[in-house]
């Protein structure tokens, strides 16, 4: 049975921080002269797929923005399918933000449906240890 479509991770698979693997774009190339689907995966939830296409751009990698899939649009498309229009209290960065407001969700930090808590650089637990009492 022939390949149906190509699912493939980004770091570490098609570019190494910001260089692409050895490979990596003649395997993106062919795979869009022949036309054959295939997906970008990524659990990096800070970005949009419009950041990671220009990301990928830049190392020398033709990656269209709809052949990419985050962990924030997994999310999304979860959360939608679980409460439609729900409404969310989100730490995280543009990718979860703007993936779960296309999906229908509002933020709300007062009484929200749920909280969902994303990869972020201004958050931090660093000098936040428990106190303990006697």
């Amino acid at each position: 049975m022939p390949i149906a479509s190509w699912l493939m991770d980004m770091d570490g698979v098609l570019v190494d921080e910001e260089r692409a693997i050895p490979g990596a774009p003649e395997f993106v190339a062919r795979l869009r002269e022949r036309g054959l689907p295939f997906l970008v995966l990524t659990n990096n939830s800070r970005f949009t797929r419009r950041d990671l296409a220009a990301r990928l751009r830049r190392s020398g990698l033709d990656v269209p923005e709809e052949a990419i899939w985050t962990s924030a649009l997994a999310t999304a498309a979860f959360l939608e399918s679980q409460r439609p229009g729900g409404s969310a209290f989100v730490v995280g960065e543009a990718g979860l933000t703007n993936a779960l407001h296309t999906a229908g969700y509002t933020q709300d930090e007062q009484d929200p449906d749920y909280v969902v808590l994303g990869e972020t650089r201004t958050y931090s637990f660093e000098g936040r240890s428990p106190r303990r009492s006697g």
